[in-house]
């Protein structure tokens, strides 16, 4: 993988489904299930098509997420278009481990700004420490660890995390 031939693109949900729902695979085998094949098809995604996002190394796509502007469910109390949401970072396990999550992160922060929006956020699962560490490196803050009521998984802890001035 050369860096230099990193590259973002927004709109190519077909490619960003299907590398989510590879890491979605991983987790699952590796007996750390965190989303289900189901809930990861086309249909099952409220985003428009430019909130996918896929980072390409020339033409291999190779990390993946979502980047809305209101989320209702998880952040109820943020006004729409105040922040940006990750959602669903994932990479192709042959390029894991190479600080691609965190380019990602970094995409992320870059299209809030260039948007006027100064708060990037995300949710996730608080006894994940490895993922948590890795959010704080990236200079998330925890906000808070919150019960949430799912209608597949019941009532789950959630950990919220943000970044930005204020």
């Amino acid at each position: 993988m050369n860096r230099e031939n990193i590259r973002f693109t927004q709109g190519d949900r077909d490619e960003a489904v299907d590398i989510i729902r590879e890491a979605a695979r991983w987790l699952s085998d590796t007996g750390k299930p965190m989303w289900t094949e189901h809930e990861l098809t086309i249909e099952h995604f409220p985003n428009p098509p430019d909130e996918f996002i896929v980072m390409w190394d020339g033409d291999q796509s190779i990390a993946a997420m979502t980047l809305g502007f209101e989320d209702r469910f998880f952040w109820p109390d943020v006004p729409p278009n105040t922040s940006g949401f990750i959602h669903k970072l994932s990479i192709r396990r042959k390029y894991a481990g190479k600080g691609l999550a965190a380019l990602m992160v970094e995409y992320a922060k870059q299209v809030c700004e260039a948007k006027g929006i100064r708060y990037l956020r995300l949710d996730c699962d608080p006894h994940r420490e490895g993922l948590m560490s890795f959010y704080k490196a990236c200079g998330f803050s925890l906000v808070e660890i919150k019960v949430i009521h799912t209608p597949r998984l019941g009532r789950i802890d959630v950990a919220m995390f943000a970044m930005g001035e204020g």
